[in-house]
């Protein structure tokens, strides 16, 4: 079950929850904040927690991939804001808005980031050249998606959203020549619906 940060403790703790079976989620009004918050409500998804999102639309948060939230008041089990790191953007004008929400999985979400065009170039470039090596995979036949695999990243977003932790899993399953790429394909569409990536969008297009 996923554990978060918890700052009076110090330590990385199991969330609970008011009511069996559903976890709600609150965000502070910020772009990083309402990603998070959105990161976490797609692991209890994964968990198969009903996940509810509790806090207001803001500008911009569509583009990186969060989906709205099901309420914008009310109680919540998670709070999500203070732990949040300081987040500085340099302008993504011309890059795909994932680029952002990559550039930011990369980095710990308790952990300041102040990303340089630069670094959301590289991400741009990341996202694509994953995309294709999805794209490619997708054209042979399917196979079940690595339950190993699949265990260990998510063992590592359990341990306080870990999200830089999960790329090297990602490519060493991509270098894994024992795993047909059908089997690749449908490991990484499984991850994909928490990271949030939209790695399918060049399937059927190369």
């Amino acid at each position: 079950m996923l554990r978060l940060y918890d700052e009076e403790t110090g330590n990385a703790e199991e969330i609970t929850t008011g009511r069996p079976g559903v976890v709600r989620i609150a965000c502070a009004g910020d772009l990083r904040a309402l990603l998070v918050g959105d990161l976490i409500r797609r692991v209890a998804d994964h968990h198969r927690l009903r996940a509810i999102g509790v806090w207001d639309d803001v500008p911009g948060a569509a583009d990186l991939g969060v989906r709205p939230a099901e309420l914008t008041s009310g109680d919540a089990d998670v709070h999500v804001g203070a732990t949040v790191g300081r987040c500085s953007l340099a302008s993504a004008d011309g890059l795909d808005p994932l680029a952002v929400r990559l550039a930011l999985l990369l980095r710990h979400y308790r952990s300041d980031v102040d990303l340089s065009r630069r670094d959301l170039e590289e991400a741009d470039a990341s996202l694509t050249s994953w995309r294709r090596e999805v794209a490619r995979w997708a054209e042979s036949p399917g196979r079940p998606p690595s339950r190993e695999y699949v265990r260990e990243a998510i063992a590592v977003l359990d341990d306080d959203l870990d999200t830089p932790a999960i790329f090297p899993v990602l490519f060493r399953l991509t270098e894994d020549a024992s795993l047909p790429p059908g089997a690749k394909f449908e490991t990484v569409i499984k991850l994909d619906m928490i990271l949030g990536l939209d790695l399918v969008a060049l399937v059927g297009r190369l």
